[in-house]
Parts: C-alpha cells; structure tokens; sequence
C-alpha cells in the first residue's frame, strides 16, 4: 500500500518494499544520488515512511536536502525512503509524478504498456520557453500527434541505421584518425584542462564536420546549447513547469527571471539548429560536403513528401546532443575504471594484440573476436549510467498497476541508476566487473547481469541512435587500448596519485574532473599514432 502525508501543495507517498533483500551502504548511496533530483526545489514537507519492522517515523525533507548540485550529498535524509519503496509517488500543484525504481516496474509499465506510457510530460521551460519545439524528444504525444510521432520516429531511425551502415564501413569518418582527435580531447578533459572539442567524433558523424583544434564555432555553440537544455531539464527547476500557465507571464514582470533566461537560451537553441544546417546545404551546392547524418537526411529528402527541413534540423540535433553527452561522460569512466582496474586494462590489451597485431587499429570486423572490449563498454554504461533518472514518460490515459491507481498525465522517472545497482540483478553492483557479462547463458538462467541497454531508453522512447552511440564508444575504446595505456598519475616525488571516486549530481551523470597518466604502449604504438595523425592531416 502507499505510505504518506500531504503538506501544502505537495505529497510525497512510498509504495511498501516488496523485496526481502538487503540493502547494502554503498547500494543506500547511490540510490540517494540518484533519486535526490527528482525531488529538486520542492517545499518543507512532512513525510511518514514506512520502516520496515512495522515502526512509522516522521522525516522532514527540505529543498536542501533535494537539492540538484554536484557534490556528494552528506545528509542521508533521502535514504529510508528510496531503501524501503520500488515506487515513489509526488504530487506538487496539481502534477503527480511516478518513480520507478526496479527494471520489473519499468518493464512492466515503459515496455509492455508502452501505447500508454510513451508520451513526455508538459515541459513548458524546455518545449515554450526556450523554442525546442513539437519536433523535439521532450515533446508530448498529445501535441505533436500520433501520425507525427510516428513520422519522426520512423525517420530518425532509418536515418541513423544508414548512418551506423556507413560509420561501420568508415565512410563516415574517413579515417581512423578522427578517433584520436576525440581521444586526445577527452584524455585533455579528464586532466581538467580544456573540454572544447570532446565530441569531434560524434560531430563528425552528425554534420561531417571536421572540428578545429581550439575555438571551433559549431562545437562551442553545440555545447552551450546542450548545457542549457541540462540546466532547463532538471525535474522540477522550473515552477513554470508545474504551472505552464507562468509561460505566458511577460519578460519583465517582476519574478519572471526564468522568462529573460530562457529567451537568452532560446537564441543558443535557434542557432544550434540553423547554423550546422546552412553549413550543410551550403557544402552540398559546392560539392564539398561530406558523408553525415545531415547529408544522409537531405539525400533522402526529395523522396519523401512528409518529412520537412524541421525534422531533419531536429533529428541531427539530437543526434549530436545524445551523442555528445554519451561520448564525453563514458569516456571519462572508460579513462577512471582503467586506472582504477589496470587488469581488465591488460586483458583488453593482450586481446587486441592476439587478434589484430601491432600494425594497425582495431575495426568493426574485429568486433566479434574482442568480446571483452564490448564488455567494458557495456560495464562503463551500467557502472555510472549516462542518465541516472533516464529521460520521463508519462501516461496518456489512467492505468492502474499492482493495485495502484495511476491517473492520466502523470509523470514516469525511471530510475535507472537504481536498477542498474540493484543487487538480485547485478550482483557485487558497485564494483566494476566487465566480466559479469561473459557468460550470457548463465545470466539468462538466473536472471542476473542483463545487458544494460536500458541505458537508452525504453519502448517506443528508446534512442534510435543507440546503436551508433555504442559504435562510436566501442571504436574509439578499442583505438585507445591497442595504441595506449592508462595509469595513475604520480607527483614530483614519484609517489602515485589515487584518484577520487566521485560523480557529478546532475540531469548527466560523469565522473568528476580527475588527472591520468595516458602514454603509448610501445614504439610501435607511437608509429601508429603518428601515422593516424598524419592520415587526418591528409584528409583535411
């Protein structure tokens, strides 16, 4: 049954515990992290949790407590609620609001009950305020249409399956030089010196352009756009959220701030959209364009009748807004799980070596005889998910599960960190073990360390470029273990330097910024960097 007081305009109520599993400190933690977004900027309210053992305790929550910052929240105040309920309801003016904190619950509703849970709700900052419009993938179904819906859907992803074709036969990228220029920029990035052009890679693919060394135009408006969509996407930041009506609330009305800054980032979004795309057309009149998802998208566009310039803008943006916060975030716990873990480093290593040799990079043919590459990625993307609470869904018509009654409009928040630390499912999950995946007849016998793919999503919501995302990352891992090696970085004195364990609170998870050492594994190694390099300068 659920658990709960109202006070004021907000309710917070826990479903009972249904598991009978412990909950160890560590798994208390990360549930904490996690799950503190959700609550951001609500008002003082009075919670009854029900403790286990049959005992009711009051807990006093406060915007303090919730708040969404980026350091490690010290106050354990979130985790009797979050240990002792799968399901935790909200409701703040008017909007109820669903977490789900098992990957059953979220099968159950985001997958199998997908025709009613796959819309996205009523974000007035992100969808009114700041211009992403009906053609974006915070749009509920509701506005955009379901013809629509399914228009975009269906296109977005017969465009990135024919940009995942082409990347795979290195089409895209030309070279596998442009794998080190976004390898040598995430390395500059974990020694938090200059997070420019971290993303070349995924810019590549989006728009086929070639990102420059230092200032480049399009990566720093692509990157102050996608920061103010974070900020603006943090559930609950914005009161206009809660009360949509606020969005009609003049610019200079007094406590209208969110007003006068989303129009400020209104203009970044516009941009972000525009330029790439006039960049685009223009290259393709004088023939120098090169293969993207832009190009892909307007190839395909003379065959088609119903799908408009606004859909190919979107489905590219997207494209490299995923792609971008995916590359950098998991890259970063690549270079932290290979220090902290230099075995799976070396077993990585001796792999690339029996299989491919010393004179050239691994590709996509070697895929199938490097597993443990692609266990590492997977164990990257499950260890400190992209998006601890996932991207919300929410219902178009009332539902009730397992006895609980779920009224239409009402705001889903997987929580797919706590699903992916959930013990009965991944056992040992705070530790980095590539190897739970190995033996996948095993995990299906028991039920345990399924692959993480929920990472991207979930029914009808799921990332149609998911499998270009997980491409790009496994390339460039694979490039970086067989030409480098990651270690802990040391001081003048010789004495190694351990590298904190800490995570950024925030809509996109990462680690926070630390030092390592990245050097060539060999001779060799450093001919194969500088011949890559010397291909990208050719290729320029």
């Amino acid at each position: 049954m659920w658990q709960g007081v109202t006070r004021g305009r907000v309710t917070v109520v826990f479903a009972n515990q249904t598991s009978s599993a412990s909950h160890s400190a560590s798994s208390d933690a990360g549930n904490q992290r996690a799950s503190s977004i959700v609550a951001h900027h609500l008002p003082s309210i009075d919670v009854l949790a029900q403790i286990r053992g049959g005992s009711i305790q009051p807990l006093r929550f406060t915007s303090s407590h919730l708040s969404n910052n980026r350091q490690q929240h010290r106050d354990p105040i979130w985790l009797p609620t979050i240990i002792y309920g799968v399901i935790i309801y909200i409701h703040a003016f008017g909007n109820s609001v669903i977490v789900l904190n098992s990957a059953k619950a979220a099968d159950n509703l985001l997958e199998k009950r997908g025709a009613i849970y796959s819309s996205r709700p009523e974000r007035a900052m992100i969808r009114d305020v700041m211009g992403w419009n009906c053609l974006s993938w915070e749009c509920p179904m509701a506005i955009r249409g379901e013809n629509t819906e399914a228009l975009f859907r269906n296109t977005s992803t017969h465009v990135l399956l024919l940009a995942m074709n082409r990347f795979r036969s290195g089409r895209l990228t030309r070279s596998s030089a442009t794998c080190f220029t976004a390898t040598r920029t995430i390395i500059i990035i974990c020694a938090g010196e200059a997070p420019g052009n971290a993303a070349a890679l995924v810019m590549k693919i989006s728009y086929g352009h070639d990102v420059a060394e230092e200032g480049d135009v399009f990566v720093t408006l692509a990157e102050r756009a996608i920061s103010n969509i974070m900020q603006a996407g943090i559930f609950g930041a914005y009161l206009v959220d809660y009360i949509p009506m606020l969005k009609h609330v003049p610019h200079w009305f007094p406590g209208a701030g969110f007003k006068r800054q989303g129009r400020e980032w209104m203009k970044d979004s516009r941009a972000m959209l525009d330029k790439p795309y006039e960049l685009v057309k223009e290259q393709m009149a004088s023939g120098t364009a090169g293969p993207s998802v832009m190009t892909i998208e307007l190839e395909n566009l003379s065959s088609s009748k119903d799908v408009d310039i606004t859909t190919i803008k979107n489905i590219a943006a997207i494209s490299y807004a995923a792609g971008a916060d995916t590359t950098v975030s998991t890259m970063m716990t690549f270079f932290l799980s290979m220090m902290l873990h230099p075995e799976y480093q070396r077993k990585a290593q001796e792999e690339i070596d029996r299989v491919v040799g010393p004179g050239r990079l691994p590709d996509f043919n070697n895929r199938d005889q490097l597993p443990h590459i692609n266990n590492i990625v997977w164990e990257c993307l499950r260890w400190n998910p992209i998006l601890p609470l996932a991207v919300p869904h929410a219902t178009t018509q009332d539902d009730v599960y397992e006895g609980y009654w779920i009224s239409k409009g009402t705001t889903i928040i997987p929580n797919i960190w706590a699903m992916f630390h959930d013990e009965t499912k991944h056992p040992d999950a705070f530790a980095f073990k590539p190897e739970r995946f190995e033996d996948e007849k095993k995990n299906m016998e028991l039920g345990t360390n399924n692959l993480p793919h929920i990472v991207f999503g979930f029914g009808r919501r799921v990332c149609p470029g998911r499998w270009l995302a997980f491409d790009s990352l496994w390339i460039t891992i694979a490039s970086v273990l067989s030409v480098y090696t990651v270690s802990k970085p040391k001081d003048v004195n010789g004495a190694v330097i351990e590298p904190e364990i800490e995570f950024t609170n925030g809509v996109v998870s990462r680690p926070k910024t630390f030092k390592c050492s990245v050097f060539p594994r060999s001779e060799a190694s450093l001919a194969l960097i500088k011949q890559t390099e010397d291909e990208r300068d050719m290729a320029n």
